[in-house]
């Protein structure tokens, strides 16, 4: 009876064995299989809760719209795609820029900029555009996008106790970047600064060119318009520049600039001071109608610790902004100041805010103003003077603080803006060779873009895609020794546990 007892048993074991090896052998016999598929396939499953490694309903849906239409578009990627690929915190782009050159309508060439000299002569023929690995170009005829690889992601950066920096989170922003562009240059949608011409102004050929390239770099095309002959100023023009006009504004011109101002429109002056005896009684009045009033003088700088060289290429100060509407204009740039750099202006004429304006909801800003400290009563005092030059000047202005630039918007006219400076040479194409120049240089590209962002025009209301960060924050040591036998020691004695009941079953 034992040993019969003992065969079922041993039956029953044998058994047992049997399915689980053959379970094992099915697993594996489907698993790897599987593995060896995907890896050769490239196949990807998106686990993340913001499906963080596929393209959004937006962009599929307008690329499959596109393939439908016929159009094509040239897509330049300063990379090569399998260097890409080997970055592990780059993988959302890498398989975001796979998906879009699996679409026909998308002419994809990725490729190293060292190595392909050639090729970056034809997507930059005349140098304009800063290029960078890991920049994007997208092209149609004409119409193109230069989009900055830095562009790709945002993070939330924190300090610790050490100083540090701790990135808390990452955003991969691409899609967003990547679709709005291939959008634009297929609709011609551009943001066009349009420089003033008629009135003996600087222009873009003889006295912009780097600026020009500037401009391009940030996505802003750049044309000339005289508004003489327009019949008003263009629908798609994003900003107007006034650089050095020697002559006023017609009546004819200031009626058309004040119908783009109604509209919503923006304009900067950079009046360099004119020792002719020229009124400008038109250009004046569009600027009081911001609030602000220019004075008819050359500014100059009495402290020769303060001065380079003449007392008109001077040491200023950026003025840190207080409102809301044009917060972190130049805060960056009074870090950069207060890091070592010095912010310099020359051959400049000075600004004013007038008092008691009919518009009280203009909001107005200095911008750039004269070094300045404080005297006994605590009032700010300036060494420097605005000395008559030109106009109907007659009197030297001295004392307070003078500013060299300032902005206002008016939400009166649907949020328009004007920003002034007191110099148009700054940024022209000799002084933009002298490195004190680079903080006003800065300011003038971040003032452009506190006017009118060029990045809207490519905005396609494609969410940011969370990177999530995972991370424990241990506050003791007893904490982290528990956690440690928890998930690790925990497992040990479970497995033994296990082993021990698979031989008491085995044996018993």
């Amino acid at each position: 009876m034992a040993q019969t007892t003992t065969k079922i048993k041993n039956t029953k074991t044998r058994k047992f064995a049997v399915y689980a090896s053959t379970l094992v052998i099915l697993v594996l016999a489907v698993a790897i299989p599987l593995n060896l598929l995907s890896s050769r396939l490239d196949i990807v499953w998106d686990m993340t809760p913001a499906s963080l490694y596929e393209l959004s309903d937006t962009t599929t849906e307008y690329l499959e719209t596109l393939e439908e239409s016929g159009e094509k578009v040239d897509f330049y990627f300063l990379m090569e795609m399998e260097y890409l690929s080997t970055d592990d915190e780059s993988m959302a782009l890498y398989y975001a820029l796979d998906k879009y050159r699996s679409y026909d309508c998308i002419n994809f060439i990725d490729f190293d900029p060292n190595s392909e000299p050639a090729l970056i002569e034809e997507i930059n023929p005349d140098g304009t555009l800063n290029l960078t690995t890991g920049d994007m170009i997208i092209k149609k005829g004409d119409n193109f996008k230069h989009i900055p690889g830095t562009n790709m992601y945002e993070y939330e950066v924190s300090t610790d106790e050490e100083g540090n920096s701790v990135v808390q989170a990452a955003y991969f922003t691409g899609e967003n970047y990547i679709t709005g562009a291939i959008d634009a240059v297929v609709t011609g949608r551009n943001a066009k600064v349009y420089f003033l011409t008629g009135h003996g102004e600087k222009t873009l050929a003889n006295d912009y060119k780097t600026f020009h390239a500037n401009l391009s770099n940030y996505n802003y095309v750049a044309e000339e318009l005289n508004l003489t002959s327009a019949p008003a100023v263009p629908e798609d023009a994003a900003i107007i520049l006034v650089a050095a006009p020697q002559t006023d504004l017609t009546n004819d011109e200031t009626r058309k600039l004040n119908e783009y101002l109604d509209k919503g429109g923006n304009i900067s002056f950079m009046m360099s001071p004119n020792d002719d005896d020229v009124i400008y009684k038109n250009i004046g009045s569009v600027m009081e109608s911001f609030g602000i009033r220019m004075d008819y003088d050359i500014v100059a700088e009495t402290d020769p610790d303060l001065y380079v060289g003449d007392p008109y290429t001077y040491q200023v100060s950026l003025v840190a902004s207080d409102s809301d509407y044009s917060a972190n204009l130049t805060d960056e740039l009074i870090e950069m100041t207060n890091s070592g750099y010095y912010a310099y202006m020359r051959n400049s004429r000075s600004f004013y805010r007038i008092d008691g304006t009919s518009d009280t909801t203009l909001q107005i800003e200095s911008l750039i103003q004269t070094v300045s400290s404080t005297d006994e009563l605590g009032n700010s005092i300036s060494s420097a003077v605005g000395e008559p030059y030109g106009g109907n000047a007659e009197e030297e202005i001295s004392g307070a603080p003078l500013d060299l630039a300032m902005y206002s918007m008016s939400p009166a006219r649907n949020d328009a803006k004007m920003l002034v400076f007191g110099n148009a040479e700054f940024i022209d194409d000799v002084n933009l060779q002298e490195d004190y120049m680079i903080i006003p240089v800065y300011l003038m590209l971040s003032s452009i873009t506190w006017m009118y962002d060029s990045d809207l025009d490519l905005d396609m209301g494609i969410a940011d895609k969370a990177k999530d960060y995972d991370y424990m924050v241990m506050n003791s040591e007893t904490e982290a020794n528990t956690v440690a036998v928890l998930f690790m020691a925990a497992p040990f004695v479970i497995a033994l546990i296990g082993a021990g009941v698979w031989l008491g079953r085995r044996y018993s």
